[in-house]
């Protein structure tokens, strides 16, 4: 049983139900405590972190090329930096920084561009030529390197840690977390959520009820009455065995649609996408994942050629057709509010937990939260963020 996880009595009702104990629900759950909003249950079919939350990249940025990610995720970089003494707990973040790498001309363009954009909003980051950016990986095959924008204050983060300092913080604070029961109905009465229904038939009350259940959204989306046509997808990563330091920064390899970093033990974590969203609610990984991040990690980084794989995994996301995540609330239901379409939701979290938070507390959107919002999900108002590593349907 992981600390902070609450073995008691589930009470017969809460001022806030939050539906996932991955991070978003986790880290909304810290700040409403934070605002001492603490009659808060947050519940998860699995275990806390076990899904998305616990296998993902763990990588963290600011620097895309959209107003609407670069206004969202700034907040959030700026809260990693502290969030190790917000929660009193390692996270293990890691301020090494972050490189968007391109090979080609059109993607080096493309990155000077985004700079260029970045540079008009105050946002930090640098351009690196394609000699700067093989100083920056020296271990990268030269081929693979035509420039890189680098962000030098991102990283990443030990998600595990993630989860837990969360999970300890709020209950600290009074927060339920539960575990292992799963959540398949919700009553409604007019324009009201009214309860969750479980698995065994208990019924819990809720004065606002939030969907964070990652790949398992569009399921709770539905309980709801709600339809903005989420897909659950498969993404996953491998790990190999601890080698000597080779690679600083996290990367972004546009080319590879692929994203890695090297952990502070040594490991190489690394995740690629394929070119088609993989629908599925599966936490099966597949062979011809292993092969295509093989295949492309040795590609990237020569030396890697013949080390071991220590673990593979796989994680389940809910999607939206531009990647952008549905956030804030149901125009037609006033107390439930969303969290979903999350495939950068590890680095996202702190900021979409800040702002949820204070729309639940005072009802009003803050103008960073407002883009996401779930209307531009139903009328195809996609974001156009051209700096991601995993293919858009929009």
């Amino acid at each position: 049983m992981l600390p902070g996880v609450h073995t008691g009595a589930i009470r017969s009702g809460y001022d806030v139900v939050i539906v996932g104990a991955g991070i978003q629900g986790l880290a909304l759950a810290h700040e409403l405590a934070k605002r001492g909003i603490t009659d808060v249950l947050v519940i998860d079919r699995s275990w806390p972190g076990g899904g998305a939350s616990g296998r993902n990249g763990e990588l963290i940025r600011s620097a895309f090329s959209s107003p609407e990610w670069c206004g969202l995720f700034d907040l959030a970089l700026d809260k990693w930096q502290t969030l190790s003494a917000e929660l009193d707990y390692n996270i293990l973040f890691n301020r090494d920084g972050y490189a968007v790498l391109a090979s080609t001309e059109e993607q080096w363009a493309m990155l000077q561009r985004d700079r260029a954009f970045q540079r008009s909003i105050g946002l930090r980051s640098e351009l690196l030529d394609d000699a700067d950016a093989r100083r920056l990986l020296p271990a990268a095959a030269p081929e693979m390197v035509r420039g890189a924008l680098y962000q030098p204050h991102g990283g990443f983060a030990h998600h595990d840690s993630v989860v837990a300092g969360y999970l300890e913080q709020a209950a600290a604070r009074g927060v339920h977390v539960v575990g292992g029961r799963e959540v398949v109905a919700v009553e409604r009465s007019g324009s009201r959520a009214t309860a969750v229904v479980l698995a065994d038939g208990t019924r819990i009350g809720c004065g606002v009820v939030v969907n964070a259940a990652g790949g398992h959204a569009p399921d709770v989306d539905r309980m709801l009455g709600v339809e903005l046509g989420i897909l659950s997808a498969r993404l996953e990563m491998i790990v190999t065995q601890p080698m000597r330091p080779f690679l600083g920064p996290a990367v972004a390899a546009l080319d590879l649609l692929g994203y890695c970093h090297q952990t502070m033990r040594g490991e190489f974590v690394g995740g690629t996408e394929l070119a088609h969203v993989d629908q599925t609610t599966s936490l099966r990984g597949t062979w011809a994942m292993v092969r295509d991040m093989a295949t492309k990690f040795t590609r990237l980084f020569p030396s890697l050629a013949g080390v071991r794989l220590l673990r593979h995994w796989a994680g389940t996301v809910s999607q939206t057709p531009d990647l952008a995540p549905a956030l804030g609330p149901v125009p037609e239901l006033e107390n439930v509010v969303l969290s979903v379409g999350w495939v950068y939701g590890f680095m996202g979290a702190p900021a979409a937990g800040e702002l949820l938070a204070a729309y639940i507390d005072t009802g009003r959107v803050d103008p960073r939260l407002a883009p996401f919002g779930i209307e531009r999900v139903r009328e195809g108002r996609w974001i156009a963020e051209g700096s991601l590593v995993v293919e858009t349907a929009a």
